[in-house]
């Protein structure tokens, strides 16, 4: 009976060594997932804090039928995805309408022009000008909203003149 006991002792031991490591590699891989996923969530985050816009001017071009808009990245992260940004345009009291990027500029939709160098990056201290081509007449003030897709939000109500 001492050595099947023994026997059984050495097996209990083994089984249980083996489902222990078993469960810290489940664990350690979620931790690892979760501190990746955490990392991830920050670097987002420090990047949307490092993007900062203003607003600076916006017009109104009745000979083209546009509306050139001014904005300057006024953050210490550059910005590459300057294609994918929206712009809201309305009247001042009223709901305001979605403009999509578009490299022709068809109505409804707004095109970029890079002021200082054309490299599809939005750098610190770049001045953008957005313009868009609207489907309706608006009065003379109106409110802008541009929209970074990293949550990044600069808003203005400008007289248009």
């Amino acid at each position: 009976m001492g050595e099947s006991t023994a026997v059984a002792h050495a097996v209990f031991i083994v089984v249980s060594v083996v489902m222990a490591s078993v469960l810290s590699l489940v664990v350690l891989g979620k931790l690892s997932y979760v501190q990746s996923l955490f990392s991830q969530m920050v670097t987002e985050k420090t990047n949307a804090l490092g993007v900062r816009l203003m607003i600076v001017n916006a017009y109104r071009d009745t000979v083209n039928n546009t509306i050139y808009i001014y904005v300057k990245n006024i953050g210490t992260m550059p910005f590459s995805e300057i294609q994918e940004i929206d712009i809201y345009v309305g009247n001042y009291t009223q709901s305001l309408d979605y403009y999509k990027y578009n490299a022709t500029a068809t109505p409804g939709t707004f095109n970029i022009t890079e002021l200082y160098k054309q490299d599809n990056v939005w750098s610190p201290g770049e001045t953008l000008r957005f313009n868009v081509n609207p489907t309706k007449d608006y009065a003379s003030v109106v409110r802008i909203k541009v929209v970074l897709p990293n949550g990044v939000v600069s808003e203005e109500v400008v007289d248009l003149g």
